[in-house]
């Protein structure tokens, strides 16, 4: 055989071989396995950037309503304040006068011979009806009617002292309930020893005699 002949026929035997098996062609810059996982990691991150954004996005979107809401209710938490007295930050709120509208009539201290001993209270003149409110934050210890007092509600502050609320209408709240300041306790009436509506608060420190209310409201930044 030929030098030729032997360079040509194992040629054509590769090219047959190739073509049989359906070989293509040797193509340039074939993409490695290596890329391609790189490729996929690189859209999962860009998947998670997206998903954690998104997560945020909605975060903050709940936390500006919480906030919208929390400053419409302070809003409405100021203006109930201000109706009973204090118009300082709702947040610090520690005492509010017991009724919105109402006339100063009996004071602490007077005697006569509609009381038994000395006016241990003040008497505030309103409509029947009236709501009046906690003064103060506290417990509620008692709900009943007591003699000459009428219906009372007794409220007992965290430092022991006890706020009586005398001649109600009804009231709003039973005993072991936990009231905040200028939450509504009942209502303005006549009950017990009255000649007319009004609302007889009392307050009286642990272990003491009662104290004039005036001065105690007064002491809390109220004007009276």
């Amino acid at each position: 055989m030929s030098s030729l002949l032997r360079r040509v026929v194992p040629a054509i035997t590769v090219a047959a071989l190739a073509t049989g098996l359906g070989v293509a062609a040797p193509r340039a810059a074939a993409v490695a396995p290596e890329a391609v996982v790189r490729e996929s990691g690189r859209q999962a991150d860009v998947l998670e950037l997206a998903l954690q954004l998104r997560e945020r996005q909605q975060s903050l979107m709940a936390l500006n309503r919480q906030a919208d809401l929390r400053e419409r209710a302070l809003v409405g938490r100021k203006a109930v304040l201000a109706k009973y007295g204090y118009t300082g930050d709702p947040d610090e709120a520690r005492a509010v006068l017991p009724l919105a509208s109402y006339r100063i009539s009996a004071g602490f201290g007077l005697t006569g011979p509609l009381w038994e001993a000395e006016h241990g209270g003040q008497d505030f003149s309103a409509s029947t009806g009236e709501t009046i409110v906690a003064v103060s934050a506290g417990e509620v210890t008692e709900v009943a009617y007591a003699g000459p007092y009428g219906l009372r509600t007794i409220v007992t502050l965290p430092d022991g002292t006890e706020i009586w609320y005398c001649h109600q209408t009804d009231a709003s709240v039973h005993t072991g309930q936990q009231v905040d300041v200028a939450d509504p306790v009942g209502t303005v009436g006549s009950t017990g020893n009255s000649t007319g509506p009004h609302l007889h608060l009392e307050v009286r420190p642990p272990g003491g005699n009662p104290v004039d209310p005036m001065d105690w409201l007064r002491a809390t930044g109220l004007t009276p």
